[in-house]
């Protein structure tokens, strides 16, 4: 959903990863604005990035610890 609100995106120098998304399945969600914002700048949840992370799923190694 966009508002039109002006936000950063996700620092990982200065931000905690748990605080602004999460896992379902192999989709990042954004659990804050920065976190939405984060996925829909970068197009984190791709048709090419489900598709690793599904790998990643069968082979053990995803969602990372």
């Amino acid at each position: 959903m966009e508002t039109g609100e002006t936000v950063s995106v996700f620092n990982p120098r200065q931000q905690d990863w748990k605080q602004h998304f999460a896992w379902n399945g192999v989709e990042m969600v954004g659990l804050t604005p920065t976190g939405r914002a984060t996925i829909t700048a970068l197009n984190l949840n791709r048709e090419t990035m489900l598709a690793i992370r599904a790998e990643e799923e069968l082979l053990g190694r995803h969602p990372p610890l």
